[in-house]
């Protein structure tokens, strides 16, 4: 077995700020074909990655500088869950990198997309924090101001506690009602109501996010 500290101390010597380990058998709730094993029949463990979003971007007028970190920390989690791939395979043991995008599963009438695994719900049950009311992974440390990786492996690893509670006040609604389109609801969103308020084409025809008060409340 490899020494699951020294796991989470090369991923925050890469860069990262946050990391957790899964073991396989926490996933017996995953929909079928979102299964760790779905991607990588051997998986035994989940690492889960998570690297901190600035925040002063969410506060600027103009959402460029949002999106532009968007993609920067995205490039950086992906850089790293390779990084530690490697690291693994060194050690004698299989890694398989999951990337928030691209993704095969879409759904036009509803536009919604889903990921190969879920990264919020790896991240829960590698003990990293909470899926909160607006439907992203909350941090004690960083709120949700976080960009979240993973890699799946065959090596057996020692798991993290799942953090028990949640952060949301249960009389809380500040990101429901904050959400200008009505997408949030009971700890999910709607995605045929929130992409096109927050995912546009600009007349330069690049792809940019348009809304992120779900993030800022």
């Amino acid at each position: 077995m490899i020494d699951s500290s020294n796991i989470k101390l090369k991923v925050l010597s890469l860069g990262a700020d946050l990391c957790g380990i899964a073991s396989i058998d926490r996933f017996v709730d995953s929909p079928v074909g979102f299964h760790p094993k779905d991607v990588y029949k051997d998986t035994k463990s989940v690492i889960s990655i998570a690297c901190r979003v600035p925040e002063a971007p969410l506060e600027a007028s103009n959402l460029i500088p949002y999106f532009v970190n968007e993609e920067v920390v995205g490039a950086k989690i992906k850089r790293i869950a390779f990084e530690i791939s490697l690291f693994i395979e060194d050690l004698g043991f299989d890694a398989v990198v999951v990337p928030s995008f691209p993704y095969d599963y879409w759904d036009e009438e509803n536009q919604e997309g889903k990921g190969i695994v879920s990264l919020k719900h790896i991240a829960w049950l590698a003990g990293l924090g909470y899926i909160g009311r607006n439907s992203l992974l909350c941090t004690p440390e960083y709120g949700n101001l976080v960009k979240l990786g993973a890699v799946l492996t065959n090596a057996e690893l020692v798991a993290d506690d799942v953090k028990e509670g949640n952060m949301c006040l249960e009389d809380c609604d500040l990101c429901e009602s904050a959400c200008p389109v009505g997408a949030i609801h009971d700890y999910k969103v709607n995605q045929k109501k929130c992409r096109p308020n927050s995912e546009v084409v600009n007349k330069r025809g690049a792809e940019v996010y348009t809304c992120n008060l779900c993030r800022l409340i």
